[in-house]
């Protein structure tokens, strides 16, 4: 036989195990839609769904504590300066505007399409992807309890407005560590909005933009130069807002990767490695969804093997269950990690220490 009828009647027995793997793999249920079996929605979506079961039960015991939910002790005898108060103030009056733009262009926005123009319009309201990171990222605020579930490796400064915190409801949770310290209210969950969703659409538009400068760069290229820009960015921002707010710090550090170490302020550069990577792997999804024909990131595919009413909320939990999972992959075990094998102790003022 020659080459050429060898490689068509491979060809056709290829075509003919193609087809019989498309019978396997897809297949109409009952109202004629077609199941497959790829993506991921269902698993992140399970996740996503025992994690907000794990936050509003940490959530509601917290609140109803009598012991946990009031203002962490302010202790003696170091006092804040008054500039340097006014200046903490600023940052959560800051913090909160952040967190409000978020809400209200990624979530009421395309929710509500009336409230782009304040007129009336055909546009039909969704839930984005955006909307979904910020909603997911709100969630992923309760991961902060794992922090100082073991030691106390976070310092939090004590006037803050704060009710406490709710570390003693999460699992995990070693008992003889104190939970009386200040998770701030105001500056500490739109840190998860604009470190998570906020540099993903900041990566992608630096992606873009790079993009457009350098067509013939790989993608591992720009992405190397988007990771670099955030973990700058990060780098700034928390090494300004610790300086000049004293709003946190970190207590036990692993000292040869510290700078300043000894200090109120000593900062561990793995801290924006952790912060750059979280911030990459949202730009990528936001990214990989731009480029789906559908719009999809790839948490997302595969809920439409659910019943068509309950769709909606497969993505949005499965969106929640990733973004629970990154902050902890990339960001809260790796740092309790290095933090409890750590050896390196800041200066502690009195106000930032655990009560």
């Amino acid at each position: 036989m020659s080459y050429y009828g060898a490689t068509v009647a491979q060809n056709g027995h290829h075509h003919q195990d193609s087809d019989e793997e498309e019978a396997l793999l897809h297949k109409p249920n009952a109202d004629g839609h077609e199941y497959t079996h790829e993506g991921t929605a269902s698993a992140f979506a399970a996740f996503g769904v025992i994690w907000t079961i794990v936050a509003l039960q940490a959530f509601i015991r917290w609140v109803v504590s009598p012991t946990e939910f009031r203002p962490a002790p302010l202790l003696d005898p170091d006092h804040i300066e008054t500039w340097r108060l006014v200046c903490l103030r600023i940052f959560e009056a800051l913090s909160v505007s952040v967190l409000a733009v978020h809400l209200w262009f990624c979530v009421l926005v395309p929710l509500f399409p009336v409230l782009k123009h304040f007129r009336k319009t055909e546009e039909r309201g969704r839930f984005s992807l955006d909307g979904r990171h910020v909603v997911g990222g709100l969630l992923a605020v309760f991961a902060d309890g794992f922090l100082n579930c073991y030691q106390y490796i976070f310092m939090w400064n004590a006037h803050s407005i704060n009710l406490g915190v709710w570390a003693k409801f999460l699992p995990f949770h070693n008992h003889e560590a104190s939970s009386r310290y200040a998770e701030s209210l105001l500056w500490g969950p739109p840190m998860y909005i604009y470190f998570c969703a906020g540099f993903g659409i900041i990566g992608c538009g630096f992606a873009s933009h790079i993009r457009n400068q350098f067509p013939h760069l790989t993608n591992a290229g720009v992405f190397t130069i988007v990771w670099v820009i955030e973990f700058i960015l990060d780098f700034i921002i928390e090494n300004l807002a610790i300086r000049i707010t004293h709003g946190y710090g970190f207590a036990k550090t692993y000292g040869p990767l510290t700078l300043f170490p000894g200090k109120v302020y000593q900062f561990p550069i793995y801290e924006s490695v952790f912060v750059a990577s979280l911030g990459c792997v949202f730009t990528a999804m936001r990214l990989k969804a731009y480029g789906s024909p559908h719009g999809l990131s790839p948490i997302e595919k595969g809920y439409w093997n659910w019943p068509r009413r309950i769709q909606g909320l497969v993505r949005t939990f499965a969106i929640i269950g990733f973004c629970a999972a990154a902050v902890l992959m990339f960001y809260h075990l790796p740092l309790n990690w290095l933090g409890i094998i750590g050896d390196c102790h800041a200066n502690m003022p009195s106000y930032m220490k655990a009560g």
